[in-house]
């Protein structure tokens, strides 16, 4: 675990716009939860915000001025980037904390009306009880919303553990949340890009970094409403989803 701190202290101990400029998933996952929030009428004004494992902080940025904002990661440059990143001083309270990479034992402090956690789990040593102190840690009625990759076993080898749709929505009720939506997405990130990218990534680096970098580039240049009709085309003839998707209360 030790080997996952000392990889995302070298991930953003620099500042990178291009980097952020091409990560399409990230940009996805910010469009889709705010999608979300609206589809089920999740009030998101005026509310403490915690997202665990932060990352760039994009996540938190979609939340309105009104809020105040918790990021909490294990990664301290990326921390000391946050805070002095000039977008959050316009929220009403930002504070970052690093924690642990148990997920659990430097859990910050709650009560929280929503927490968000996305591709963050599958590092952590535990993912239930990180899950159960989330619901500790939430207000009566508070939401909670995951985002976890689909993976094949070893496909990001630091990752602790791997995922399926439907396993992440029963860990999420076996922690006590009330599952209320539940979906897979990300179907166009998969299917033959796998073929490609799987053998590449594990017996030849350096062309797995050059094959990645045309599946990034190329899926960033699709606008967002393209990447979902994409979704729903894959979805409809059987291919697999690549993340999945939980919100709870």
């Amino acid at each position: 675990m030790q080997n996952q701190t000392k990889k995302y202290e070298h991930s953003y101990a620099k500042k990178n716009t291009l980097k952020w400029l091409f990560r399409f998933d990230v940009h996805y996952r910010c469009k889709r939860l705010a999608e979300l929030f609206r589809k089920h009428r999740i009030d998101i004004e005026n509310k403490r915000i915690m997202d665990f494992g932060f990352g760039g902080g994009q996540l938190l940025k979609i939340f309105p001025k009104t809020c105040s904002l918790t990021g909490a990661d294990v990664s301290r440059s990326g921390i000391e980037r946050a805070r002095q990143d000039p977008d959050f001083r316009q929220y009403k309270a930002a504070n970052f904390v690093q924690v642990k990479e148990d997920g659990v034992s430097s859990y910050p402090k709650g009560p929280f009306d929503i927490i968000v956690t996305s591709h963050t789990l599958e590092h952590v040593l535990d993912d239930l009880a990180t899950l159960r102190a989330m619901y500790a840690s939430l207000k009566k009625g508070g939401i909670l919303a995951v985002f976890v990759p689909v993976e094949e076993p070893d496909y990001i080898q630091f990752h602790v553990r791997n995922y399926s749709v439907q396993g992440i929505g029963n860990l999420v009720a076996r922690a006590g949340f009330e599952v209320v939506h539940h979906e897979g997405s990300m179907y166009v990130n998969g299917h033959l890009w796998k073929l490609i990218t799987i053998p590449s990534r594990r017996h030849w680096p350096v062309i797995g970094q050059i094959v990645n970098g045309i599946r990034v580039v190329s899926l960033s240049l699709l606008p967002y409403p393209v990447l979902k009709l994409c979704d729903r085309f894959l979805y409809a003839i059987g291919v697999g989803a690549r993340q999945a998707c939980v919100i709870a209360r």
